[in-house]
């Protein structure tokens, strides 16, 4: 069976997500930012991912657990918007050539669901219009699941009404590429946008330049 669907992630392959430069002020040095990184980011990003309630009521725990660290978890808590650093215009240009080649495409992300759609530049209000090429979008905090876990990939199949040998799938993390493949999906790494679009022209999903 022809792969010809593309499934894609959001953070950091259509739309830059870079939680780094929000916090680099806070910190005194390069090994106070990669502890945090390590440690207590993860912990609020799973946090506030697996909530069905707001950021506040989910972080709340974690100010009681972490007093020294209340300024930092009120940075994602406040201003996890400012996270979100626009488009990735390279990859929105391939987007649009997998449209124009009528390629149907779907969108599967770990963002949590207090802030989707992201919320566009107010000078760019069209920024994140590429979304509407969408066919659907199974984001992980509207469903309570989310990737490397094999039950976010098989909920996304059954609502796209895809097979995974239909599909490829395009995201920027090798765990969720790892569990793609192992599920029969066509994984591909992203690293860039051309080299994203030299892979989708070899499966024969975009016609050489």
């Amino acid at each position: 069976m022809m792969r010809d669907a593309v499934i894609f992630d959001m953070g950091n392959v259509l739309i830059d997500w870079n939680p780094q430069a929000v916090y680099q002020p806070h910190f005194a040095n390069k090994q106070e930012q990669l502890m945090f990184f390590a440690g207590l980011f993860p912990r609020m990003h799973h946090t506030a991912h697996d909530a069905r309630g707001s950021f506040t009521d989910a972080l709340a725990p974690l100010k009681c657990q972490e007093p020294e660290m209340v300024h930092l978890i009120e940075v994602f808590e406040h201003r996890w918007h400012e996270f979100v650093r626009g488009p990735l215009t390279e990859t929105v240009e391939v987007l649009h050539e997998l449209v124009d080649a009528g390629v149907p495409l779907y969108g599967l992300t770990n963002w949590p669901h207090q802030t989707w759609p992201p919320r566009p530049p107010a000078d760019a209000p069209q920024a994140y219009d590429f979304l509407g090429h969408f066919a659907d979008i199974v984001v992980s905090g509207q469903v309570q699941m989310h990737k490397p876990n094999d039950d976010i990939y098989d909920h996304a199949l059954k609502q796209f009404g895809l097979l995974p040998e239909q599909a490829v799938f395009v995201d920027d993390l090798s765990e969720n590429i790892a569990t793609a493949d192992r599920l029969g999906l066509h994984g591909i790494r992203f690293t860039n946008a051309k080299a994203l679009r030299d892979e989708l022209e070899g499966l024969g999903l975009l016609q050489s330049r």
